[in-house]
């Protein structure tokens, strides 16, 4: 008969690696999982400003009283922030044609629309990214048509906002056109 009552030093050590390996697993994949939902939610809430922006510019359309023109989304990959604004030109009509309107009005006429939507950087971590992100994406209505420009005022047909991680492990991309599709 064995009369051992308790686990030999052989065995506690070996339970206590593999504790030790699951534990280290756990933490390694909850970092993975952190910066993925914090890419999912900052990549909605973009999603969502262009969007909004969109559903504006229609609701400016119907409502020929409002002061603004169009809105939009701008960009600000120095300052890492984003921000929907409302087109306002001054001194002009709403009626100057998508062809009239150049990156100088656009810019030259954007103004706040709320504060909880002016100037947000992305949750900690997360930065704007990618070689076509657009500076400006502008709702004209009625339709509305869709003005895309980058940084030097180029007009744009597409654009991506790319979302990385800081340490570059992980990201997401939202792809705009001159349609106003939306894929992220």
């Amino acid at each position: 008969m064995d009369s051992r009552k308790g686990f030999t030093l052989i065995e506690v050590l070996i339970v206590a690696a593999i504790s030790a390996m699951l534990a280290a697993l756990a933490v390694g994949y909850s970092g993975v999982e952190r910066d993925q939902m914090a890419l999912s939610v900052e990549e909605a809430k973009i999603s969502q400003f262009i969007l909004q922006a969109r559903s504006l510019a229609l609701a400016t359309y119907s409502n020929s009283a409002g002061s603004a023109c169009g809105y939009g989304v701008s960009f600000d990959t120095v300052n890492d922030t984003y921000s929907i604004f409302a087109y306002v030109p001054g001194g002009s009509s709403c009626n100057i044609g998508k062809s009239n309107i150049t990156w100088d009005s656009v810019s030259n006429s954007e103004e706040k629309y709320t504060d909880e939507t002016w100037q947000i950087h992305p949750q900690s971590g997360i930065t704007l990214s990618g070689d076509d992100i657009p500076a400006v994406i502008l709702f004209y209505p009625p339709d509305p048509d869709t003005l895309i420009f980058d940084g030097s005022g180029a007009p744009m047909s597409q654009a991506s906002i790319d979302l990385v991680t800081s340490d570059g492990q992980a990201s997401h991309a939202i792809s705009i056109n001159s349609a106003g599709q939306v894929n992220f």
